[in-house]
C-alpha cells in the first residue's frame, strides 16, 4: 500500500502540476480566437450593411452596360463603364459588380487600376477602398481593394494647342496645258501661292504665268500677280481687300488692274467641307493693245470657293470668280482633283473656264485651259 502511494505521487504530481500551469495560457489563446471571431462577424455585419443602403441599378444604365459587353469591343465596354461612373457616382458600387459579373476579363483591370484605386473621399465610391468588391455570380473572384488610398497623381501640364493654320503656308504647281479658243495649242504653266495667317490677319500672294510657242512665234503670254489681305471680324465673317494686275497678250488689252474690297462668310469649315464667298465693289483700269486708249470701269466683284477632302489623299475644289462692271462681265471658273503622292507632293488635273464679254473683234470671248500638273505644298 505503501509502495502504491509513493508510486501516485511520483507520476500523477507532475501532471496535475504541468496541467495547471498551462491553464491560463490556453484561456488566454481561446479568448484572443472568439475575439477575432467576433470582430470579423462584426465586420461582416457592417458590410453587408452598407451593401443594404446601396443606390440599385438603374434599368436603363445596366441596359447600356450590357450592350458595351456584347458588343465585343474592350475600348466600348471600357468607354460605357466610364461614363456611367462619372454620370452616375451614387451608383458606383452597383456599377463596378455588374461590370465584373458582365466582362470579368475586362473589368478587373479596369476597377483595379484605375477607378477603385481612386475614389472620391466624400463619395459614395469610399466604400471601394475600405472592402472587396463582391461577385453576384458563381466563379467569378472578387477584387480586394488596396490597403491605402493610392495619392493623387500630379496634374499634368496642359499640351499646347497647335494653330488651326500655319503662320506660313504655300504651294507651288508646275505643269502642262492645253489652251482651245484664240489658240490652240499646249504650252506650261506655272503658279507660286504664299499665305501668312499670324492671328485674325490673313495675307495671301499669287504669282502664276503662262507660256506657248510654236515654230519660233509665241503663242500664249499671260501673267498674273495678286494679292490679298483678310481680317476676321468674327469666326465665320471677314472683310476683305484685293488688288490684281493682269498681262494677257491674247485678251485685247495691254494689261489690266483690278482693285476690290467687300465682305467674306465662311459658311462652312472644317473637314470634310469648306465653302467661302466674298462680294464687294470694284474697279478695273485696262488698256487697249491696239490703241492708247484706256477705260475705267467700276462694278462689283462675287467670288465662290469649295473645296470638298473626299478622302485622307483626295481634295475635289471649285473656283469661281465673276466680275462685272458697265463695259463688260468677266466670269472665271477652275474645277480640279488633287490626289497626293507622298506627303507634301501631289498631282493635279484641272479645268480652267474664262469667259468676257465685249471683247475686240478678232478675239473669242471664251478661253478653256485643261491643266496636268506636279503641286509642292509647304
Amino acid at each position: 500500500m505503501i509502495d502504491f502511494l509513493r508510486l501516485r505521487r511520483r507520476f500523477f504530481l507532475p501532471v496535475i502540476i504541468v496541467s495547471i500551469a498551462a491553464s491560463p495560457v490556453l484561456t488566454a489563446e481561446q479568448s484572443q480566437a472568439d475575439q477575432r471571431q467576433a470582430d470579423q462577424h462584426q465586420a461582416d455585419q457592417h458590410q453587408a450593411g452598407q451593401l443594404r443602403t446601396e443606390t440599385p441599378l438603374d434599368a436603363p444604365l445596366a441596359n447600356a452596360l450590357q450592350r458595351a459587353a456584347a458588343s465585343a469591343d474592350p475600348n466600348a465596354f471600357d468607354a460605357a463603364v466610364r461614363q456611367a461612373l462619372e454620370t452616375n457616382p451614387e451608383q458606383q458600387p452597383a456599377i463596378l459588380r455588374l461590370a465584373i459579373v458582365l466582362r470579368p476579363d475586362w473589368a478587373a483591370a479596369l476597377v483595379g487600376s484605375r477607378l477603385a484605386a481612386k475614389p472620391d473621399p466624400s463619395g459614395p465610391g469610399r466604400a471601394l477602398t475600405q472592402r472587396a468588391v463582391p461577385a453576384t455570380t458563381a466563379g467569378v473572384a472578387p477584387i480586394p481593394a488596396p490597403d491605402t488610398e493610392a495619392p493623387p497623381e500630379p496634374a499634368a501640364a496642359p499640351a499646347a494647342k497647335a494653330p488651326s493654320n500655319p503662320a506660313f503656308t504655300g504651294s507651288v504647281d508646275f505643269g502642262g496645258i492645253l489652251r482651245t479658243g484664240n489658240t490652240e495649242n499646249a504650252g506650261v504653266k506655272g503658279q507660286l501661292k504664299l499665305g501668312y495667317k499670324p492671328d485674325r490677319w490673313e495675307h495671301k500672294g499669287k504669282a502664276e504665268a503662262s507660256y506657248l510657242r510654236s515654230e519660233a512665234e509665241t503663242l500664249e503670254q499671260r501673267a498674273v500677280l495678286e494679292y490679298e489681305v483678310n481680317y476676321e471680324i468674327t469666326d465665320r465673317l471677314f472683310a476683305f481687300g484685293l488688288a490684281n494686275y493682269t498681262d494677257d497678250r491674247f485678251s485685247g488689252f495691254d494689261f489690266e488692274t483690278l482693285s476690290s474690297a467687300g465682305l467674306g462668310v465662311r459658311l462652312f469649315e472644317g473637314d470634310p467641307v469648306t465653302w467661302e464667298v466674298t462680294a464687294g465693289p470694284s474697279l478695273r483700269y485696262a488698256e487697249f493693245s491696239d490703241s492708247d486708249e484706256s477705260e475705267t470701269a467700276p462694278g462689283a466683284r462675287f467670288t465662290n470657293d469649295v473645296s470638298w477632302q473626299v478622302s485622307e489623299n483626295a481634295l475635289l475644289a471649285n473656283e469661281t470668280e465673276v466680275l462685272w462692271d458697265r463695259e463688260r462681265v468677266t466670269l472665271e471658273n477652275d474645277a480640279s482633283v488633287k490626289l497626293r503622292i507622298v506627303e507634301k507632293l501631289s498631282g493635279k488635273l484641272s479645268l480652267n473656264t474664262r469667259y468676257r464679254s465685249n471683247v475686240p473683234e478678232d478675239t473669242k470671248s471664251t478661253d478653256t485651259t485643261t491643266r496636268a500638273s506636279i503641286v509642292y505644298d509647304f
